[in-house]
């Protein structure tokens, strides 16, 4: 099977929104329906990773990060989701330990 992957720049867009859709385009809700959702439930129907590439996008806003992987372990448990997804970054690392110790933390 080919990687399963989401490049959140290039599939999404790389000027990010905030926290719903009601809110403007490029949400965290929005790329969660669209995207990380559906992506992340056929990397469990065929026990693969799904691999997450950040860069290129212009920046991350706490609401988008907890609208779209927070909603994702509140839905599937902060052990399931953190066994299932891989992050690729160069430039965006700490928003990678920021949904791990602010946001799947705390869940």
């Amino acid at each position: 099977m080919e990687e399963l992957k989401i490049n959140i720049a290039t599939e999404f867009n790389d000027k990010l929104g905030g926290r719903w859709i009601k809110l403007g385009p490029y949400s965290g809700e929005d790329f969660y329906n669209k995207l990380l959702l559906p992506r992340f439930e056929l990397a469990q129907s065929t026990d693969t990773k799904l691999n997450i590439y950040m860069d290129n996008a212009k920046g991350y806003g706490s609401s988008f990060l907890d609208q779209s992987f927070g909603e994702l372990a509140r839905k599937f448990g902060v052990l399931e989701v953190k066994e299932k997804l891989i992050f690729h970054t160069d430039f965006f690392g700490w928003h990678v330990k920021y949904l791990n110790e602010e946001i799947w933390g705390k869940i």
